[in-house]
């Protein structure tokens, strides 16, 4: 797949690499609508982030001749200060593809899309979505600041990788179950006795190596596949979607949404298209017009 871009040089005003090799459908949805007026044939996925790292980094690649743009989660790079530097690397501006596509219009079209006689307004009252996506990162954040821990003090266990469902109620899916938040916890601080940190970590919710984490937005500290996970089931509690996956969900909710949070990330690649190829820059048409991309 790395090598498959050489052959689309005619076919591509852009080769955009991303990380999921099953997200590639996914990203072709989203790339359609933030950048209408680009011919884009085909999106290479490269299978994790350290392969779309090294893809950019490598100078075998700066023969292809097309525009390349790689595209990676932000996760915890920004709050470890790990982020990777390079003019054709684009980090999203959340933690992840999925806590862009959390719009409550979007999550509603997919009920009324299997229940067509229902109203959306009444849907909207009925799931009250705006107040339990809200309650759903603010109830996700002492996980997640244990999952950053794990991370920045190098402790071996465990953290993001998990389904969320290992940390929900199992007949609530869409619920936090305080027990298993609470043996994690106790997880963590052993392995940070077994590495006999200093000072030791006690409290999380005041230790200083934490900082940044409680000064970050939700959505920067928080994963969106998590809480659209939770909010997939929590929808599923409340109308049936049939036989529907979470992936499919997640497809759906791409489709059906708007994506204004992501609009300053393609502005930032329009921006670096634009300094690559400025005979592009006259030739582009308004947004909304009328597109190439296959």
């Amino acid at each position: 797949m790395a090598a498959l871009d050489i052959f689309y040089s005619d076919f591509n005003d852009v080769n955009f690499y991303v990380e999921d090799e099953e997200q590639e459908n996914l990203y072709e949805v989203i790339f359609r609508k933030l950048f209408s007026h680009l011919r884009v044939a085909r999106i290479f996925p490269l299978g994790g982030k350290a392969a779309v790292l090294q893809h950019a980094a490598s100078n075998s690649n700066d023969s292809i001749k097309n525009f390349r743009a790689y595209v990676v989660d932000r996760d915890f790079d920004h709050l470890l200060g790990t982020q990777f530097n390079h003019p054709q690397v684009f980090y999203l501006d959340r933690f992840c593809v999925e806590n862009h596509l959390l719009e409550v219009p979007a999550a509603v079209e997919i009920v009324v899309e299997n229940h067509p006689k229902k109203k959306r307004t009444e849907v909207e009252a009925t799931l009250s979505l705006d107040s339990q996506i809200s309650s759903l990162y603010r109830s996700l954040r002492p996980l997640f600041r244990m999952f950053f821990c794990a991370q920045s003090l190098d402790l071996g266990i465990r953290n993001c990788s998990y389904p969320p469902e290992a940390f929900c109620k199992p007949r609530r899916l869409w619920e936090l179950d305080e027990a298993a938040i609470v043996r994690y916890e106790e997880e963590l601080k052993a392995a940070a006795r077994a590495k006999l940190l200093a000072p030791p970590l006690l409290d999380l919710a005041s230790d200083f190596r934490l900082l940044r984490v409680r000064r970050a937005s939700n959505y920067a500290l928080v994963s969106g596949k998590f809480a659209a996970a939770m909010v997939f089931h929590y929808i599923k509690s409340r109308y049936s979607l049939g036989s529907m996956t979470f992936e499919s969900f997640v497809y759906r909710l791409a489709k059906n949404s708007e994506l204004p949070s992501m609009r300053p990330f393609a502005a930032r690649v329009k921006t670096a298209l634009r300094a690559h190829r400025p005979d592009r820059a006259a030739a582009e048409p308004e947004e909304g017009g009328n597109r190439t991309v296959g």
